[in-house]
């Protein structure tokens, strides 16, 4: 998808030239719309091309070693959402598509369960990683990418995107061309950092008394570097979005306004007839 030039005027949630300068951070801006309240960063990240094996970056001992690190951290909570899945559909045989699926964990969890796990991650030395690992083949093509949209439309009956939302140049696009590859009747899965935390509210009032001096944890929450988090949204923002994307909201699970996680659990389905 074109990252080039954007104007961050216009806003990424509602399409509305009403975004403007808000939040100045350490290292970015946060741009807040006037029409819909979304919140966004002036960053855009450059994906990787169509030649992947020119990326510099790849996978040796510093990384394999870092990346098993934080698995063990990771694991418990794919494996809560892996539940939250089988929960909802049959997992055997069912082809399953995780963008932005890292290492390709969710993936190998997947296929243990019978299913059958396709995955998307547009950094090598994950790729790279899930391989060796886990003998998991992911694609670097991201879903806007025609390799989805043209060969495997209407093919998944499950899609996710674990902790993935919030770090896309463009997330109302890629979760439309995330619904073109689902079949009908087929489920959605994501989740993603919740605004309205207690801990970004704090940040909020702390940049406004301080004049800017004072951010809070807003400075840890978004960051310009690739691949971090460019946009959080609300619960209402979200939910409003997947049922204007034409989804049906099957279930909705937040975190408590103390709650550390921060996270929305959204599950959605595919309406088994389109719309005229």
């Amino acid at each position: 998808m074109d990252t080039e030039p954007y104007d961050f005027q216009r806003c990424k949630l509602c399409g509305a030239a009403a975004a403007a300068p808000r939040y100045r951070l350490k290292a970015t801006t946060i741009q807040v719309c006037a029409a819909c309240d979304f919140h966004f960063i002036t960053q855009l990240d450059v994906m990787p091309g169509d030649q992947p094996e020119t990326e510099i970056r790849t996978l040796d001992v510093v990384a394999w070693n870092f990346i098993e690190k934080q698995l063990k951290k990771n694991r418990p909570q794919l494996e809560r959402r892996l539940d939250l899945v089988a929960h909802h559909t049959p997992l055997h045989e069912t082809e399953c598509l995780d963008i932005g699926a890292g290492v390709g964990l969710f993936g190998h969890l997947l296929e243990g369960t019978g299913a059958i796990p396709f995955g998307i991650e547009p950094q090598l030395v994950f790729r790279q990683f899930a391989e060796e690992k886990y003998r998991l083949q992911l694609r670097a093509e991201t879903i806007d990418h025609p390799y989805w949209q043209e060969r495997h439309a209407g093919r998944f009956a499950v899609v996710t995107l674990w902790d993935t939302l919030e770090h896309l140049n463009f997330p109302v696009e890629t979760l439309r061309d995330a619904i073109r590859v689902m079949r009908p009747g087929g489920l959605l899965f994501l989740d993603t950092p919740s605004r309205d935390s207690l801990y970004y509210r704090i940040s909020e009032w702390s940049y406004r008394l301080s004049n800017g001096a004072n951010p809070l944890f807003l400075n840890s929450l978004y960051s310009p570097k690739p691949f971090r988090h460019k946009q959080i949204f609300t619960v209402r923002q979200l939910t409003e979005l997947i049922e204007r994307l034409g989804l049906e909201l099957v279930e909705l699970n937040r975190s408590g306004a103390l709650d550390s996680s921060n996270k929305i659990v959204l599950v959605a389905k595919k309406p088994e007839k389109a719309s005229a």
